[in-house]
């Protein structure tokens, strides 16, 4: 995710400067404005020009931090007091990557915290399943020694069986002895 917000950063600051050359090549008229209140960027920028490189160096982020809303204030005074303004056009177009890469950062948050979610889910998933696993094992090993005692026990009895079998077959020919003697003796 870090890629592809790092490649939306470099295609804006790309187009920026595409867009900055081009300024720079046209140009430039200036007009005068009338007087604004001091310390305002109308007060300190007398020119469209002016408004315009102001915006461009807030966004450039090479003497200082970028400062989207500073650059904001500066095109939409260039647009706003300044209509006929070659620089106009220029500052709409910043104004929408501005919006754009606003969108876009705050989809990359929404992305992000999805991902954080699915992750935290799937961690979960797979906290269940070696529980269930662990589980399923403890089973399978506890029918395993019931099989094992229950396979000695059918051997056990089978033998008993085959003992009493044995046994009643004795008693049976031990009656017979016992009736022929029976007889004989009567």
């Amino acid at each position: 995710m870090r890629k592809r917000t790092s490649f939306v950063a470099i295609g804006i600051k790309i187009s920026i400067m595409i867009i900055f050359m081009v300024c720079l090549g046209a140009c430039a008229t200036t007009k005068n404005a009338p007087v604004e209140p001091p310390g305002s960027l109308a007060a300190r920028f007398q020119s469209d020009t002016a408004l315009f490189q102001e915006g461009y160096a807030q966004l450039s982020g090479e003497e200082r931090t970028v400062d989207y809303g500073r650059a904001r204030e500066a095109f939409g005074l260039l647009i706003n007091k300044y209509p006929k303004s070659k620089w106009r056009s220029y500052a709409k177009s910043f104004l929408i990557l501005m919006d754009e890469t606003q969108k876009a950062r705050e989809q990359a948050e929404k992305e992000k915290q999805a991902c954080i979610k699915i992750k935290a889910l799937w961690e979960h998933t797979q906290k269940e399943c070696r529980t269930d696993q662990l589980k399923a094992q403890d089973d399978l090993s506890r029918l395993q020694k019931e099989n094992i005692q229950l396979r000695q026990e059918n051997i056990q009895l089978r033998q008993e069986n085959e003992q009493m079998k044995k046994n009643i077959e004795q008693l049976k020919r031990l009656e017979i002895e016992l009736q022929q003697r029976d007889k004989i003796f009567r």
